[in-house]
Formats: structure tokens, C-alpha cells, sequence
């Protein structure tokens, strides 16, 4: 699974990090906090914002096409489109990513948690690592996930096209697509024995596959008014962890604060 961070082009100042908070808590006895990037990190979905880049009609075409060829190949079409159609280079693509919000207070409560030296920051997302690199570096937050960072793998190309590789080939799970499967991901995090506990925060249907691998001590926390939220009515009893909802960094700091120093 680390492959993908080493494919991130920040994997080497990740990973030092990684073994600087190593030092201080023994391994079992850590707090893993693993976080989505698109509309939990920043607001808009970043497939979307990057496919604003083409002309109306060509965008509103490619997004009908998701439901059927999903998010990966979407995202493939519009840069493909980006750069053979339109010669949008990569520094552009990376410049729109970096334009896009933060959920309000996310910055704050992201670097408040990675001055506990017992918690580890991760990001798990069905975006890519170049999106997620340009905005963290934005930021010059890529230091504070010393977890990692799992999503699909992404390259600059020597003719200055990015592409977008999936993370994996699933076929087990339903709720996930089939590039990425995020359960399979918290699952793996969890079993590897570094973490007494571990909390998610998400806000999409592919965001409840890892919850439902959170146990009783762990926490999951769901953003209010959005994909899962909507759904929790019928799918919370398949939970067994604790679970909060949130609005916006400022509500998930004060949420999360007490259960770390718990």
C-alpha cells in the first residue's frame, strides 16, 4: 500500500516525518486519523473543479458519462481533452487545484492534530496524488500526513499531460469503485498493530466501506448535508464504532480535540 506514497512526489519528506513521530509514542498505542480529501478537506469536488478547465458543452457531456464509466475515467477524458484538444498543460491543471477552498477551519484543525505526537494524519481518497499534492504544497501542509497518503497514483508525462492510474483492481466490494476500495485500505492500517485507535472522517458512500471496518473503540465522523449524511438513516446500524457528524473544521475541531487527549 506505500507504493502509493511513494509515487507522491512529497514521499520523501513524508516519510521522514513518518520516523521523526515514531520516536515518541510506541507503536499500539497511536491514534490513526484518516481523512477524504474532496468535500472534507477542501469543499469542491476536485474531478469537477479540474473539468471546468474545458468549454460547457464538452465538460456536461464527459460528467454524463460517469455514472456509467465512473470518476477514473472521467478524470482521464478531461485531462486527455485538457491537453490534446485544449494544450492545458499540468502547471494549469495544478494551478486550478490549488485554487480550491478548504472547508472552513480544516486547515486549523489539520495542523492542531499533527502537533499531537501520538496521532498520525493519513489521507484516504479517490482523487490522485497530483491533485493532492498541489494543494497540499499549496498549503506546505505535505509534512503533517505522516500516515500517508493513499489514492489513485498520478505522473506529469514528459509531453506535459497528467495521467491517472488506478490504485487498484477491485472486484469484492460494492460500495467502493473498483480503482480504490477504502475499507481495503483501513483495514490494512488498522491490522498492521501501530494503532490503538483509529478515526475517519469523510462524507461520501465510499467513505461508509471504511467505516464499517471501524470497531467499537474507533470513531467515525460524517459531514452533515452531504452523500452520506443523507443516507445514515438506513445505513447506521451497520456501523459499530461511534459516530458524530459535522459541518466544518471548526465543529470537528471541538468534536475531536476531547477524544484525542482522551
Amino acid at each position: 500500500m506505500f507504493l502509493i506514497s511513494r509515487c507522491f512526489r512529497l514521499s520523501r519528506c513524508l516519510l521522514g516525518f513518518r520516523r521523526g513521530v515514531s520516536e515518541f509514542t510506541p507503536s499500539g498505542h497511536r491514534t490513526l486519523v484518516a481523512i477524504d480529501f474532496d468535500k472534507t478537506i477542501v469543499e469542491q469536488d476536485s474531478y469537477l473543479a479540474v473539468s471546468e478547465l474545458l468549454p460547457t458543452r464538452q465538460r456536461k457531456e464527459l460528467q454524463d458519462l460517469i455514472p456509467k464509466c465512473g470518476w477514473l475515467s472521467f478524470i482521464s477524458r478531461v485531462l486527455q481533452a485538457l491537453h490534446g484538444e485544449h494544450k492545458v498543460n499540468s502547471a494549469s491543471v495544478g494551478l486550478r487545484v490549488r485554487s480550491l477552498r478548504a472547508v472552513p477551519g480544516m486547515l486549523r484543525v489539520v495542523r492542531r492534530l499533527a502537533r499531537n505526537q501520538e496521532v498520525d494524519l493519513c489521507i484516504v481518497s479517490d482523487s490522485n496524488s497530483f491533485f493532492i499534492g498541489e494543494w497540499l504544497q499549496a498549503y506546505s501542509i505535505e509534512c503533517l500526513f505522516a500516515g500517508g497518503v493513499f489514492t489513485n497514483p498520478a505522473c506529469v508525462q514528459r509531453s506535459g499531460e497528467v495521467l491517472v492510474l488506478p490504485y487498484q483492481e477491485q472486484t469484492d466490494c460494492n460500495l467502493c469503485p473498483s480503482n480504490l476500495c477504502k475499507g481495503s485500505v483501513l483495514e490494512e492500517l488498522s491490522c498492521s498493530g501501530r494503532y490503538e485507535r483509529v478515526i475517519y472522517v469523510g462524507d461520501s458512500c465510499n467513505d461508509l466501506c471504511a467505516m464499517k471496518r471501524l470497531q467499537e473503540k474507533d470513531v467515525a465522523c460524517i459531514r452533515r448535508g452531504f452523500e452520506l449524511h443523507e443516507k445514515m438513516a438506513a445505513h447506521g446500524q451497520e456501523l459499530a464504532c461511534s459516530v458524530h457528524t459535522w459541518r466544518d473544521g471548526h465543529e470537528l475541531e471541538e468534536l475531536l480535540m476531547p477524544k484525542i487527549v482522551a
